[in-house]
């Protein structure tokens, strides 16, 4: 699985709201393009947006159909800028049969039977544990009447979002800084990395600058993914498209 951090002051360079929800979906799209499975927001004293980044990111990653469970929040303000992401788990309301869906278990009978919501006027009834509000993924295998079983999606499904320490993120294995000051990488150790953090520093500051102001050391690669830049800086939103593209392309190519 990839994971790529991104710092709280991601959105520092920004003030229009509108834009910095736009930003975050330029994000979003990156990750979901590239199949990537969790993005971290990690927390820079110096500008903590971090609970507005992961609203939208969380608001973009969400089926349209089960988006009016979200609370209306400030953050979410401007989410209508957002660019759609088209993942597989955002599927249109009509059903197919053997289809795998995300709902959303709106409430539970008596008899423990939770009732979902997966995008179509009927509710599903469903055999699960999941509490109220919880979000499932379910197989439809009727539709008339409506029968759906518990199911994991065989393709890739969208992201996780969570807030972490830098110092937490960069404790876990298989760490990536991404700078210009670092060396490219070969192809073989990209090749070598089958779960791999990529972290990312703020428009206004670099990994390392940010690492150094927090009193943070770490032993982790370090790679520059776009050598020879022909800007003077490249853009958070640019970095991540980039370096994601580079490692997509060698994981595949022979």
């Amino acid at each position: 699985m990839i994971s790529v951090a991104i710092p709280s002051s991601a959105l520092i360079n920004e003030n229009d709201p509108k834009i910095k929800t736009f930003k975050v979906g330029l994000i979003a799209r990156a990750c979901a393009i590239f199949r990537v499975g969790e993005i971290i927001i990690y927390r820079d004293p110096k500008l903590n947006e971090s609970q507005f980044i992961k609203d939208v990111l969380e608001y973009a990653e969400t089926p349209q159909y089960l988006r009016k469970y979200i609370p209306i929040k400030e953050t979410l303000k401007y989410a209508g800028v957002l660019p759609p992401l088209k993942i597989p788990s955002h599927k249109p309301k009509r059903l197919k049969v053997g289809e795998v869906r995300e709902g959303v278990v709106v409430r539970v009978g008596p008899d423990g039977t939770r009732w979902v919501d997966i995008g179509v006027k009927a509710l599903a009834p469903l055999k699960s544990k999941a509490k109220r509000g919880a979000r499932v993924t379910v197989r439809v295998c009727s539709t008339n009447p409506l029968v759906v079983e518990e199911a994991k999606p065989e393709e890739y499904w969208g992201y996780k979002v969570r807030i972490a320490e830098l110092k937490d993120v960069l404790s876990k294995e298989n760490v990536v800084l991404t700078s210009r000051k670092c060396k490219v990488p070969k192809i073989e150790e990209i090749k070598s990395l089958k779960d791999v953090t990529l972290v990312f520093g703020s428009p206004e500051e670099g990994v390392f600058e940010i690492m150094r102001r927090l009193g943070i050391d770490t032993d982790a690669r370090c790679w520059n993914t776009i050598p020879m830049q022909g800007v003077e800086t490249v853009r958070l939103e640019e970095a991540i498209y980039a370096t994601l593209a580079i490692v997509n392309y060698v994981r595949w190519v022979e």
